[in-house]
């Protein structure tokens, strides 16, 4: 008998009339989920042979056997949970299958590696190498829960390993320390790294298969007091690409930026901290750009994200692929759209902006707290003003500000300070809210992110000032003048739509 379940309903049992060997359960993709004097429930693996089937019912009899056929991914993210966990007890005795095919790194069988070089594949599961579990386990669960980044860190217990959700960091596991060493070591393998040092930092990068789609991982070793912590960043090339509406900006917002991508030449600028969602807000816009008509390249440090029609070029400073020798080169390629993803340099900066003042439209991104700081870290870095003012058409800044989850959300009165700002900006029709937590949302009260920003946009009279090497607050004043909205009007607008709280938009922006 076949049911369909989840494995989400079910804890790990190593008790429950006897659960299988560790063994037999890696190598044959079976787990025994529940069994009392009537019926034995199986979650196994989809596709598993009917021999197999028929082997179990025969073992179980005379009880009735339900067999409830789960995805492999689903399969080895539970099984990773067993891995940290007393040996199940039990006595079932089964054949093995055959001999895994792909050997691994330590010349043992590596049923981690995928056929396609280079891949590790989640999917795998095996008593005999319960790290391997373990890692595929955590892959998993950061993967579902789209996580930016996976952090596994020694500790003088434990190994605690978090996942940054919607950018908070939240305690996903905690682990016996004994395991930290072979985990330590088999990233590093995956990751082509260095396994006997563990006094110097190391960087590196693999790739992992989960499901359909393989997800991209960058990985970053430094030593700690209580050992080496681990820190992976997960790229997820395939995910959907969001359309620039579906981002958060304000409507107004938007159409100046999009007034600028529409400029046959000069100069986009995204700005913000690291994982305030530029490369996002990038990639949203080129994927409306008229891909058939125009030649548009990308240089990433990494691709994030593929984009069909695109030409997008993986950075490389260790063979001397950097931003500035490829920027010269793709000027050959007769481009219409350069995307360059950081403007970390001098170096780059002179090109872009001459590249811009050229015929090419340069869209990049720096590193500012607001839209108007683009003008003197440019300057600092060496640039003209004049030069600055004849390419730069528009300087977005954004941060992120989870939203809170429409099903548990609970309303809340503005204190004084809250009111005296809605009066500033002139916010009428304010509804306030906190998180409750629920299990929709994780019990966090939080659901997904949303952009707060703000975007100058150069005319005449602002290029007149930006020239004349005017000081940012004098072009801030002035551009608010013309029309431009500070980020922290978005964020309490925001908030007063009941979009995020009060606290959010104050952990990201200063009111």
């Amino acid at each position: 008998m076949m049911e369909k379940i989840s494995l989400k309903q079910f804890a790990f049992s190593s008790g429950c009339g006897g659960q299988y060997p560790r063994e037999f359960i890696g190598r044959n993709g079976v787990v025994k989920l529940s069994e009392d004097d009537a019926e034995v429930r199986i979650a196994v693996v989809e596709g598993a042979g009917a021999d197999l089937l028929e082997y179990l019912e025969g073992y179980h009899l005379p009880k009735r056997t339900i067999f409830s056929p789960v995805s492999k991914v689903e399969f080895a993210a539970y099984i990773g949970e067993l891995a940290g966990l007393p040996a199940p007890g039990g006595g079932i005795k089964a054949p093995h299958p055959a001999g895994l095919e792909n050997a691994g790194a330590d010349g043992t069988a590596d049923p981690a590696k995928s056929a396609g070089e280079g891949t590790f594949t989640l999917e795998a599961v095996t008593g005999d190498a319960p790290v391997i579990s373990i890692i595929n386990a955590i892959c998993i669960e950061a993967i579902g829960f789209e996580a930016s980044d996976i952090h596994i860190e020694a500790q003088a217990g434990a190994v605690q390993v978090r996942c940054r959700i919607d950018g908070m960091l939240k305690v996903i596991k905690r682990l016996d320390k004994s395991f930290f060493p072979a985990i330590s070591n088999r990233i590093k393998i995956m990751a082509d790294m260095n396994t006997l040092e563990r006094r110097l930092p190391q960087d590196g990068r693999m790739t992992v298969s989960a499901g359909d789609h393989n997800v991209d991982l960058r990985v970053s070793v430094i030593p700690t007091t209580g050992g080496e912590s681990i820190v992976l960043r997960i790229f997820n090339k395939t995910a959907k690409l969001l359309r620039p509406d579906q981002l958060g900006f304000y409507p107004p917002d938007l159409e100046r930026i999009k007034a600028g991508l529409r400029s046959p030449w000069g100069l986009l600028l995204l700005t913000g901290p690291t994982g305030s969602g530029k490369t996002t807000t990038l990639h949203a816009l080129l994927g409306t750009l008229p891909v058939e008509e125009m030649n548009i390249i990308a240089l990433e440090d990494p691709v994030e994200q593929i984009i069909p029609g695109i030409n997008q070029v993986q950075i490389n400073d260790a063979i001397n692929l950097s931003f500035d020798s490829m920027l010269r080169r793709v000027l050959r390629q007769d481009p219409n759209v350069i995307m360059v993803g950081e403007i970390r340099d001098r170096a780059t900066a002179e090109l872009a902006l001459r590249s811009a003042l050229t015929g090419h439209l340069i869209l990049s991104t720096l590193h500012t707290n607001d839209s108007v700081s683009v003008i003197p870290r440019l300057c600092n870095m060496g640039i003209e003003p004049y030069l600055v003012a004849a390419v730069l058409r528009c300087s977005v800044a954004q941060r992120l500000v989870r939203k809170l989850c429409p099903l548990c959300r609970k309303a809340v009165k503005a204190k004084p300070r809250i009111r005296t700002l809605l009066k500033k900006y002139h916010i009428g029709d304010a509804s306030f809210f906190e998180p409750a937590g629920c299990g929709d949302c994780g019990y966090t009260g939080y659901r997904g992110r949303t952009i707060v920003g703000e975007v100058l946009t150069v005319d005449p009279v602002i290029e007149e000032m930006i020239a004349g090497g005017k000081s940012a607050v004098e072009i801030g004043r002035c551009a608010g003048r013309r029309g431009m909205e500070g980020m922290s009007r978005d964020a309490l607008r925001k908030a007063a739509q009941g979009l995020t709280s009060i606290e959010e938009i104050e952990r990201e922006v200063l009111l």
